[in-house]
């Protein structure tokens, strides 16, 4: 089969699934409601913190601008390619429950094909996703061809995302309660924030910790940021291989 055919053809199934899924729909509305929220809350809730004298404070020596680049890492360059996976997660399930991805099994069409294309747009969508985002909110930005790079890092964490739903649920259910634990896993780039180094690297088993990691390494102007986003790069490929490997053994349970 033609790529382009293979393309067309789970493309528009794929956005007749999301257009008939109101909390698919719902997932891309998260993108734009976070998006605004940032870019025009974030600012003003720094200068009434300020202002007001909570940030910096007694207890806190540091402004809320301080925190930009936990805030942005977290919630535009991390959530925006884990919404985009969870999207593409929550198709898998759709084609599961139709049987769709048993009777792919008996057509022309190979499975390794099939699996590029599932880790691949959702790559593409999520680096665009990530782009939008932190162009858009506009603060805490590195320059354009480090953030390009960066986003191109952190999309991995989509079909990270979609091939964990299509490995361990079973149905949409499962996949909703699932959707809560990847959320929690991302917790731990939060948590980094506050761990020193060397300790704060041990929050590198969490391979996009490392992606968030270097976003804060380039705003802040340091060099380094390149050797910490090629080791989150490598990883999450590591892991996007051996999850296709897994995912293909149990399509032919």
């Amino acid at each position: 089969m033609q790529i382009t055919d293979l393309v067309l053809k789970l493309g528009r199934n794929d956005v007749k699934l999301i257009r008939r899924d109101s909390f698919m729909l719902l997932l891309l509305g998260f993108i734009l409601w976070i998006s605004l929220i940032l870019r025009y809350v974030l600012p003003w809730l720094n200068g009434y913190l300020a202002a007001t004298g909570v940030l910096p404070g007694e207890s806190v020596d540091a402004t809320l601008a301080e925190y930009y680049p936990l805030i942005i890492g977290y919630l535009a360059i991390f959530e925006g390619a884990l919404i985009v996976g969870f999207l593409f997660g929550f198709i898998l399930l759709d084609e599961k429950d139709d049987n769709t991805l048993l009777a792919m099994l008996v057509t022309p069409l190979p499975l390794r094909q099939y699996l590029m294309y599932r880790v691949v747009l959702p790559c593409v969508l999520a680096f665009v996703v990530i782009l939008a985002m932190t162009l858009f909110i506009g603060v805490a930005l590195p320059p354009f061809w480090q953030l390009l790079l960066i986003a191109a890092g952190a999309s991995l964490a989509a079909p990270i995302a979609s091939l964990f739903f299509g490995i361990f649920a079973e149905n949409k259910v499962q996949g909703f309660a699932y959707s809560k634990f990847s959320g929690l896993a991302g917790m731990l780039i939060i948590a980094s924030w506050f761990v020193s180094e060397p300790l704060q690297w041990l929050f590198g088993i969490f391979p996009p910790f490392l992606i968030s990691k270097a976003y804060w390494i380039a705003v802040e102007g340091s060099g380094q940021w390149w050797m910490v986003l090629l080791a989150g790069v490598i990883l999450q490929i590591a892991l996007v291989a051996w999850m296709m490997r897994v995912f293909t053994r149990t399509m032919y349970r």
